[in-house]
């Protein structure tokens, strides 16, 4: 295949006349699927009503649509795609489908990007069949119609591939400059961006080596000024970020501080390569934002900077790796093998489930099996040309590959590896059309053989959606709509299908706390407990129940071992005071103890309305109105 050069001077008005009426047809197949994909799911849980990361995004950028575009912290999260929510909303009111239909367009966009880089790499052909690969790529809809930034990175990734690939057939600094702009916009997406960045340069220095020892007669930039202005386009995107956290948390970082949390979830004796909550039934983001910051201040004894506390969780792993290097090593292996497995691991949505109720999920052709399948062909098939065109694809690759593999592993982590996947995986279908042109029949009909494999292999070897998961974000949903009965059977059907499903039955136990059905929350706390002996929120509600009838003497006990695991939460605080001061007026209680609690309680969460309640309470109340009897318990 002739490489198809392309004219990086073209001006923007020029750019609609270039594309050919191929590009047309799938950018429309493209659009018309996700269009109908969207209608078909647009109503349904999950989408029109958000759960875990996609209420969190939403959360964020409702509080900057109202008016707190600065905040007051260091970004817990990769912050631009909120950022993005909010100017939607600016634009078009709080409407979730209006993100949705941007996310679709972007998605051509990025396609547009996707043929660019190939027609570099291999010619128009190349292109417009790694184009075609990653519009029928089922995954990508499913993304595309989510509030979740991943559909908006993997759109990211195809212009900086258009730009990698500029660069290289180009002395001019644009193309890198620009290829540094997309980097830095993709790091502030997905913030193991910034582990690939060292592999970017590796075409810039190429570029140098070649020059050097003279088989590269080119004029233009040098190697070194081409790392700089790819530096630059990177810096020019993330200084505003740095000087951001740097004024209002004092920690000038590029995005976040998060990366040694994460790092030590993915790497630690329990961890089996997927996500794992540092503490138990505590991974909705306000609680994966508060507790490693809590558990990593108790261990150091003082509070800590947002830069630190990702400190202490590295450390904690590195540790565990220098003296467990066997075992750090077989993890890095299983997670390796995961990454590249052909099934799309869960996070708070099931595709597989998703897929059964959407017909375009179904119909379209590729699942990201076959895509790899197609890559890894297209890999060997390439191979004289590794070095050369398909460089930066390459090292692309590699990079998300171990950016994501060094974490933890959820499907849509490494879906921004697609467009680079989809670039390779048109080499052997090229390839087999020559064939096909020049009446090699053999060399053609291996190609459709491999053609129909990518297709039919992922469709054979698909799994069932994982049940419990499903059921479980179901029952999540109908009880944040207060419907009790669909919430309290979906939360059953999860127990039946994973017995020691700590979540499900503390979700039951607060539904029968809610009805007043007493007997029913203890029992269902109390398995909740078996589950999770070491969770404060089993033992906070198990305190509550007891506190709701009275029995004060009967929740101190738990609240205390409540306190003991968690000495920062203002809802234990609270309750510990509470129940102080009800002891106290039996004759049982510290009013002392009860005071500091409170001011404790106080501390943590100043606009705590009940703890203020109970404040003024206290300052009331007198040693002389002590009550002299003893606490009766209710059989």
């Amino acid at each position: 295949m002739e490489a198809h050069r392309v004219n990086a001077a073209v001006r923007p008005a020029g750019i609609l006349h270039q594309v050919p009426k191929t590009l047309w047809w799938i950018l429309m197949v493209g659009i018309s699927a996700r269009l109908l994909h969207w209608w078909t799911v647009r109503d349904l849980p999950f989408f029109a009503q958000l759960i875990m990361d996609s209420q969190e995004y939403d959360r964020w950028a409702t509080e900057i649509f109202q008016g707190d575009w600065l905040g007051s912290e260091v970004f817990f999260q990769a912050p631009l795609y909120p950022y993005l929510l909010a100017t939607l909303y600016s634009i078009f009111g709080r409407s979730y489908d209006a993100v949705y239909l941007f996310q679709i367009a972007f998605h051509s966009i990025g396609v547009y990007g996707l043929y660019r880089a190939g027609s570099r790499i291999g010619g128009r052909r190349l292109g417009l069949v790694a184009a075609a690969l990653l519009t029928g790529l089922a995954v990508l809809p499913f993304y595309d119609v989510q509030i979740l930034k991943e559909s908006v990175a993997v759109s990211v990734v195809c212009l900086l591939l258009w730009a990698l690939t500029a660069a290289v057939g180009e002395r001019k600094a644009r193309p890198w400059f620009l290829a540094g702009l997309a980097a830095g916009v993709l790091i502030l997406l997905r913030e193991n961006m910034l582990l690939v960045l060292p592999l970017l340069a590796l075409p810039a220095l190429n570029l140098a080596s070649r020059s050097k020892n003279g088989t590269d007669k080119m004029s233009g930039i040098s190697g070194l000024q081409a790392i700089a202005w790819l530096v630059g386009g990177i810096v020019l995107v993330l200084a505003p970020v740095a000087l951001r956290n740097g004024w209002v948390g004092g920690d000038y970082l590029p995005t976040t501080f998060q990366g040694g949390t994460n790092f030590y979830i993915g790497n630690n004796p329990e961890a089996d390569g997927t996500y794992k909550p540092i503490v138990a039934g505590k991974q909705i983001p306000v609680y994966e934002r508060q507790e490693p910051i809590r558990l990593a201040e108790a261990a150091m004894g003082r509070p800590l900077t947002p830069a630190e506390v990702s400190s202490y969780w590295l450390g904690r792993s590195l540790e565990w790796a220098a003296e467990e290097p066997i075992d750090f090593l077989m993890l890095q292996v299983r997670k390796l093998g995961m990454f590249w497995r052909w099934y799309e691991w869960p996070d708070a949505v099931d595709y597989y489930f998703v897929r059964q109720a959407s017909p375009i999920l179904a119909s379209l052709p590729f699942e990201l099996g076959g895509l790899i399948l197609l890559a890894c062909v297209g890999l060997w098939q390439a191979r004289d040309r590794l070095t050369g065109p398909f460089f930066p694809i390459v090292l692309f690759i590699v990079g998300w590959m171990g950016s994501t593999v060094i974490f933890f592993i959820f499907s849509r982590y490494r879906l921004p590896i697609a467009p680079a996947l989809a670039l390779l995986a048109a080499v052997p279908l090229c390839n087999a059309y020559t064939a096909f042109e020049q009446g090699r029949a053999r060399a053609a009909m291996l190609g459709a053989l491999l053609l129909g494999a990518a297709v039919l292999l992922p469709r054979i070897a698909m799994p069932e959606p994982r049940m419990d998961l499903v059921h479980y974000n179901l029952g999540v949903v109908y009880h944040q709509n207060q419907q009790a009965e669909p919430a309290e059977a979906h939360f059953r059907e999860v127990l039946r299908l994973s017995p020691e499903h700590f979540l499900a039955a503390m979700n039951l136990g607060r539904l029968a706390a809610a009805r007043g059905d007493w007997p029913a929350a203890v029992s269902w706390f109390e398995k909740a407990e078996s589950s999770e002996p070491s969770s404060d929120d089993v033992k906070l509600n198990l305190g509550a129940v007891y506190m709701a009838q009275k029995r004060f003497a009967d929740a101190k006990p738990y609240l205390e071992q409540a306190l003991a695991i968690n000495a920062k939460s203002p809802g234990i605080l609270h309750n510990l005071a509470v129940t102080e001061v009800e002891l106290w007026q039996l004759g049982q209680g510290d009013l002392d103890r009860a005071r500091s609690l409170n001011r404790r309680a106080l501390e943590q969460q100043p606009d705590h309305a009940p703890a203020k309640t109970l404040r003024d309470r206290i300052a009331r109340l007198k040693p002389a109105e002590q009550a002299e009897r003893q606490i009766v318990h209710p059989p």
